[in-house]
């Protein structure tokens, strides 16, 4: 997806490694001994044997295999490495909202079912005409408002070489869109507190990310106005790039869990926004 940027970083590339194919197509990946780093402040720290492995190594290969063969054909060859690769998503869907509901009550107060917070792998195609049937990649998506559309969630993104974690609002409706510009353009100072404060700038050194921007004002604002670089981005998301050897460690848990926490003042103020 792509997505512009708001003071950027230069990106890392991704971990080498060294891949084989295993019969069907499934890619595997012999994970580089070095591995992305990413700021440390541990704020929940969870027994081995709670999540005794976060990303499965199967998912990441399941994952290759359709990002090499999307049809339905291979698909359904597949299928049994497809429900076993939701089933690990699922699980640590669960392991997530026990552990993001520690430091947010609301998670916990929105009782969000594991099953519903893993994104769905068939595109829809009534909106996506001339692409692949299927995604390549998985989401586990965790909101603290009960309501998905429209609203700010803490997430975790599974790709192989691609896997992030953070929290925002991809993409809104033309509603709640205007609450968040009304509620940056009459308070910039605050809003800058939350997206510039220490904390954010250490863990999502890219800052905020947009699937999209406008290319001049919106409607109704001066293109001078003090917060025009936020007023024309139509998502607002702080996001962390973890490697697959990150989200296959012992501390998986930890680095998701902490970077949720980092996110946590950007998820609330645009949830607070939207609500009016």
């Amino acid at each position: 997806m792509a997505a512009s940027r708001i003071a950027p970083a230069a990106a890392p590339g991704r971990s080498p490694g060294r891949r084989s194919r295993s019969p069907r197509g499934l890619a595997r990946e012999v994970p580089s001994a070095r591995g992305a780093s990413g700021p440390r402040n541990p704020i929940v720290r969870l027994r081995r044997k709670e999540c005794p492995q976060m990303i499965e190594k199967h998912t990441f290969d399941f994952l290759k295999g359709i990002a090499a063969h999307n049809d339905k054909e291979w698909f359904e060859e597949h299928r049994d490495d497809y429900e076993r690769a939701k089933s690990n998503l699922v699980d640590v869907a669960g392991h997530l909202i026990d552990a993001a509901s520690r430091f947010d009550p609301k998670v916990k107060k929105a009782n969000a079912e594991p099953t519903k917070c893993v994104t769905r792998i068939n595109r829809d195609m009534r909106f996506a005409k001339g692409k692949p049937p299927y995604k390549t990649d998985l989401f586990v998506m965790l909101n603290s408002v009960g309501d998905y559309q429209g609203s700010a969630s803490y997430y975790l993104h599974v790709e192989p070489g691609g896997c992030y974690a953070g929290g925002g609002i991809f993409t809104t409706e033309p509603k709640a869109l205007d609450h968040i510009r009304k509620r940056i353009a009459a308070s910039l100072p605050k809003w800058t507190g939350v997206v510039g404060s220490r904390e954010m700038k250490a863990m999502f050194p890219e800052g905020l990310t947009s699937p999209g921007e406008l290319k001049r004002a919106p409607q109704g604002y001066d293109p001078d106005h003090p917060a025009i670089e936020y007023l024309r981005m139509k998502g607002f998301c702080a996001n962390r790039k973890l490697t697959n050897k990150q989200l296959q460690g012992e501390d998986a848990l930890d680095v998701v869990v902490e970077t949720f926490k980092a996110a946590q003042p950007l998820v609330d103020y645009l949830n607070d926004a939207v609500a009016g």
